[in-house]
């Protein structure tokens, strides 16, 4: 493999993982049989209660994890990605 910046031929392969994470939220099916009345009535007559809930419990999150392989020169430092 050579490197497209330097034209060196000293080039490592490495698997890079990459971790993201996303809140998880209700689902539309949720909405539209429960949320759209669950919700109002929640805040309006529950709200003391839902505060200390909603503060208390801690956020979830869905973590999603991708692997791709860069190549890395060791003469001038560029990586990039292999397809």
């Amino acid at each position: 493999m050579i490197c497209p910046k330097c034209d060196s031929s000293s080039v490592n392969v490495q698997m890079v993982s990459e971790i993201t994470s996303k809140p998880v939220g209700r689902g539309v099916g949720w909405w539209l049989v429960v949320g759209w009345w669950w919700a109002p009535l929640k805040w309006l007559f529950l709200t003391i209660p839902a505060l200390i809930v909603k503060i208390l419990t801690p956020r979830k999150q869905k973590i999603q994890t991708t692997h791709k392989k860069m190549g890395i020169c060791q003469s001038c430092g560029q990586s990039w990605r292999i397809k």
